[in-house]
């Protein structure tokens, strides 16, 4: 195997120093007159020299990393962030790197240091529990965007930590009206997790379009935001009688519609259906199903303001908007 052309090489093919050779490779710390910068230049062209990414990462202070740290890839939703922001990091002349932490505490503390033993340029945490364990990020000197942290006063005044805002209550209330003005009269919840941050704040959007109409609290299924969980919630779905369910996310939504089929239950004559946080996945189930969604793509744009410095807001706020499909009763072709 050929060896690998070194510093030395570029530098000797310059007639310069190593050190001139860093500062032309690193963009300083010191200025390099433009024609020996032009033999540099043309040495590692010739030469075909790749400098080291991690010295550069070391002599900056930073690497060209970004990170993406989420409980779980499967989720549609943060499997399409994660393409998202991959895209618009890349445009940047930046690389995305992600860590799934599989829903586990003790592994998204392990991922997260390896992150920070990288130098990364930034990092977008959804984290496992809410609220989120900052003490992890206590000394960090890159930017953090909060995908999912509830509390923003705990954050003090720290300039290099925001929050990406996304209102699951309006979420919740929004599919319920939906469903409301399709004339059903008892409508489920098929929740997250007990405790869950976000799943208390889902039921109390649906708690509040069911209050302001006027009608009795249907149930409330609780259970794991994955396929098993839909699947586990749908014969309790059957049993309670409702005619129409909020999901809290397209995986228990996939696994609820199996098992909804299976059953004999027909969507939406028998039960009407809206997921929450939906993707383009969505359209693609069947029946396609009504969900209300949070435009991803902004949602990475925002993110790649904040952690290159472009925008230092103390929190990203993102709108939820209604897309309707056939699974609650809207045409399929529905574009409203």
């Amino acid at each position: 195997m050929a060896k690998q052309p070194t510093r030395d090489d570029v530098a000797r093919l310059a007639g310069t120093s190593t050190a001139v050779v860093s500062y032309v490779v690193n963009g300083g710390p010191r200025n390099v007159r433009p024609e020996t910068r032009k033999r540099v230049l043309e040495a590692i062209e010739q030469l075909g020299y790749r400098p080291n990414a991690s010295a550069q990462s070391l002599s900056r202070g930073r690497s060209d990393l970004f990170a993406l740290l989420v409980p779980d890839l499967a989720n549609p939703y943060l499997a399409e962030l994660a393409q998202r922001l991959e895209e618009e990091f890349f445009r940047r002349d930046m690389v995305l790197v992600v860590g799934d932490s599989h829903d586990d505490q003790d592994r998204e503390s392990t991922i997260l240091e390896a992150f920070r033993r990288q130098q990364i340029a930034g990092l977008a945490w959804y984290g496992v529990t809410q609220p989120l364990p900052l003490d992890l990020l206590e000394d960090a000197s890159f930017p953090v965007v909060l995908l999912n942290e509830p509390d923003g006063q705990r954050m003090g005044n720290h300039s290099r930590i925001t929050r990406l805002v996304a209102d699951e209550q309006e979420a919740a209330r929004i599919a319920t009206e939906h469903l409301l003005q399709h004339g059903r009269t008892r409508v489920a919840m098929v929740a997250g997790p007990k405790g869950r941050h976000n799943a208390r704040e889902r039921i109390r959007g649906w708690r509040l379009a069911l209050r302001q109409a006027g009608l009795d609290e249907g149930v409330v299924i609780n259970g794991p935001f994955t396929r098993a969980g839909g699947v586990q919630a749908a014969q309790a779905l059957i049993d309670s009688g409702a005619d129409a369910v909020v999901v809290s996310n397209e995986l228990q939504a996939t696994g609820l519609l199996r098992e909804l089929h299976r059953a004999g239950v027909a969507v939406p004559e028998d039960i009407a259906v809206v997921v929450l946080n939906g993707t383009a996945l969505s359209e693609f189930l069947w029946p396609p199903v009504t969900s209300v969604d949070v435009p991803v793509s902004s949602q990475a744009e925002a993110i790649a303001d904040f952690v290159t410095g472009t925008d230092r807001a103390r929190d990203l706020s993102v709108t939820s908007r209604l897309t309707k499909r056939a699974s609650c009763g809207c045409s399929y072709f529905s574009k409203d």
